[in-house]
């Protein structure tokens, strides 16, 4: 579902952030902070300045563990310690607060590795399509598990988004349409573009990676120039750089590193390493909530059923509107509230909230007890999408009662506290967002774990309710599935994570990170235009928030959760099961976000005959037992191969169309009723053509 229209919001909002900064190029000192890594030793602490491996842009190379502390208290033995100076300041001068972010023990295991060369192009290095060739000794950039010495597959950005925004501005491109217009020069704007090494896979936790760059060339084929602070390092030679020098044994053991992995010295433009944050750091909040509140309310939690009188929709039986006395955890209960800590730093609950679902009973029911399905909405949307798939409760081979929810922290309720963290000019306050996603998860969980236990007692709310309102419909307890689509997709790999009575659930066009699917949805565009205007369409800032904010995201979405879907599983959590559909050229979410999901939860095939083959996805023929993805063409323009949106596509956007594929839904029920599912499509790759 696309993004509400928000552009008389961010219009205002941008009038008390649009503003210039000094380029990020220089900065005070503000403290101490370690030198940076695990290996090689530590060294004296340089003050905490602009790194001088990036002179270009102050915040990069970023991640790095040069803005990182010892802290033996964290799960890593370090703790991000993020000064204000590297912070992107708007054109009036606001500096996001480092605070949230330096609670964090290291950085996001689903960001893009960046660097900063100026007129630099991607020329031989590994693209989205050719991703194995990162993996290649002759790879002219390096991701390194400094603890195995094995390559990370990735791919190499440019960072084209502002540049081929106002390229096509300026062209009189339909897509996209900005106000304020970008008035500032191309010339300018490529001066402005990051180089990101974005990993196929997400991350370890809790690891220390090394990044290297060497061959990189610009337009004319030469090679860029080596910074002078990391060739005084690279080469031995005199520095009168205090930051530089304090650095050398540092140094030393990550050239050493890359050697035995067969990176020469010699040949490297620049290098450095950094440290991912822990599982505990991104999970343990969340995992806590869970367990609290499952501990105190094992059956469920009391509520309360209303039977909704508007025309029942066809096959409906009835609609009913439950509403929950869910427990909270956060300090209130409306947008924008945090988290209840309590002194031991934990979530702690804080008394009850109502929180409705929205349900659709299909006639179905009143002739066998019908399954429960839990749904997901999309991007800020809310409780009644459920409705909007009607065909799939009323289906008459296998009704099903589907029951929609307000995904807390990311729901139509959030806009203003979403728009107000991104325009804001303080990155910082983005923890509301995530923040809120947990008690978002938890209802979600709750709300099936109440329903479905009263759905085996004749004499409980629901199930009277069921019989005497709805016809004598009936509802199956034991049979519980998942089903969510776009966010309801992305945010569904968090919530089969977690679950402890769901152990198979639909993803529907998802991906991960926001940090990648932001700058490829056309969904974006609307938040975009007075966000970059904020920052006078600074490339470089931008990339810099994302990758800030993806920190405090990963504790909400995806990046913090996926990896433990399946085998790698959280204490006291059944295995799970998930079917990932992905329409290729997808307009909102990128299909490059929905592989590194399937790469990431591990052991998912792609369902054969394919469409195309993906890297790192085993192909799979015939019935499958266990996690699969089903791609589908729908006949699109190939999608660009850059951080943008699919701007120039004129066809329908095959985000919301899987429901046109025949075959789709018994598919879908297979899976939920067996866990086996195959390609629906008779033998042939699953296309959809006008």
């Amino acid at each position: 579902m696309k993004l509400v229209s928000l552009l008389g919001v961010v219009a205002a909002l941008c009038l008390s952030a649009c503003s210039s900064d000094d380029g990020g190029t220089s900065g005070g000192t503000g403290g101490t902070a370690g030198a940076g890594g695990q290996g090689g030793g530590m060294v004296p602490a340089p003050p905490i300045d602009c790194d001088p491996l990036s002179p270009t842009y102050c915040a990069f190379p970023y991640p790095n563990d040069y803005y990182t502390v010892e802290d033996s208290s964290t799960a890593t033995g370090r703790r991000l310690a993020l000064p204000e100076v590297i912070m992107p300041a708007t054109t009036l001068g606001q500096r996001s607060t480092p605070g949230p972010f330096n609670e964090m023990d290291g950085f996001s295991p689903g960001i893009a590795a960046m660097t900063h060369f100026p007129g630099a192009t991607v020329t031989g290095c590994a693209t989205p399509d050719t991703i194995g060739d990162s993996l290649l000794e002759s790879s002219p950039t390096v991701i390194l598990n400094a603890e195995t010495g094995e390559r990370v597959p990735h791919w190499v950005d440019r960072d084209e988004w502002v540049v081929q925004a106002k390229t096509r501005m300026d062209a009189g491109e339909e897509k996209p349409s900005f106000f304020p217009p970008i008035s500032r020069s191309l010339d300018e704007l490529r001066q402005e573009q990051a180089m990101m090494l974005r990993p196929a896979v997400r991350l370890e936790d809790a690891t220390r990676y090394i990044v290297a760059f060497r061959d990189i060339v610009d337009g004319e084929g030469g090679l860029v120039d080596v910074p002078s602070g990391f060739l005084a390092l690279r080469d031995g030679t005199a520095s009168d750089d205090d930051i530089i020098e304090s650095r050398r044994p540092h140094f030393e053991d990550i050239f050493e590193t890359l050697e035995d992995a067969g990176v020469d010295r010699e040949s490297l433009q620049v290098a450095w390493d950094f440290t991912t944050s822990s599982k505990e750091n991104n999970t343990s909040a969340m995992l806590h909530i869970r367990d609290d509140a499952f501990a105190k309310y094992p059956d469920g939690v009391p509520y309360t059923i209303e039977v909704k009188t508007d025309t029942p929709m066809e096959g409906m039986a009835c609609r009913l509107e439950i509403t929950f006395d869910m427990p909270l955890y956060m300090t209130g209960g409306e947008s924008g509230e945090l988290l209840n800590l309590g002194e031991d730093g934990l979530p702690e609950q804080n008394g009850t909230y109502p929180y409705a679902a929205a349900m659709f009973v299909p006639v179905g029911a009143q002739e066998a007890p019908a399954p429960l399905v839990v749904v997901g909405h999309g991007q800020l949307g809310a409780k009644e999408q459920v409705f909007g798939y009607r065909d799939l409760w009323a289906n008459s081979e296998e009704p099903l009662i589907g029951f929609g929810l307000d995904h807390k922290g990311f729901a139509s309720d959030d806009v203003e506290t979403v728009v107000n963290a991104i325009l804001g000019g303080d990155m910082a306050a983005f923890r509301a967002v995530p923040e809120r996603m947990h008690q978002g998860h938890l209802n979600f969980l709750m709300a099936m774990r109440t329903l479905s236990r009263d759905a085996e007692v004749d004499t409980s709310l629901f199930s009277e309710t069921l019989d005497e309102e709805c016809g004598g419909a009936s509802a199956d307890g034991t049979r519980r599935y998942y089903f969510g689509g776009s966010q309801g997709g992305i945010l569904g790999a968090v919530i089969m994570s977690l679950n402890l009575d769901i152990e198979r659930g639909l993803l529907a066009v998802p991906g991960q990170s926001y940090n990648l699917l932001l700058n490829r949805s056309g969904n974006f565009d609307e938040y975009a235009a007075p966000l970059y205007a904020g920052y006078d369409w600074n490339g470089l800032h931008m990339q810099m928030n994302l990758a800030l904010i993806q920190g405090l995201w990963d504790r909400g979405e995806p990046t913090g959760y996926s990896k433990y879907i399946r085998t790698d599983r959280f204490p006291n959590t059944p295995a799970h099961e998930v079917l990932i559909q992905v329409s290729r050229a997808d307009h909102q979410v990128t299909n490059l976000g929905a592989h590194i999901m399937a790469r990431t939860i591990g052991e998912v095939v792609n369902l054969a005959p394919l469409i195309r083959p993906v890297w790192g996805i085993e192909e799979k023929s015939g019935i499958h037992t266990g996690s699969a993805m089903l791609e589908v063409d729908f006949g699109n323009d190939t999608p660009p191969i850059t951080n943008i949106p699919h701007w120039g596509d004129s066809k329908e956007d095959p985000h919301g169309r899987a429901t046109e594929l025949d075959g789709l839904l018994p598919a879908l029920l297979q899976f939920y009723g067996t866990g086996s599912v195959e390609n629906p499509c008779g033998g042939e790759p699953c296309r959809v053509l006008d």
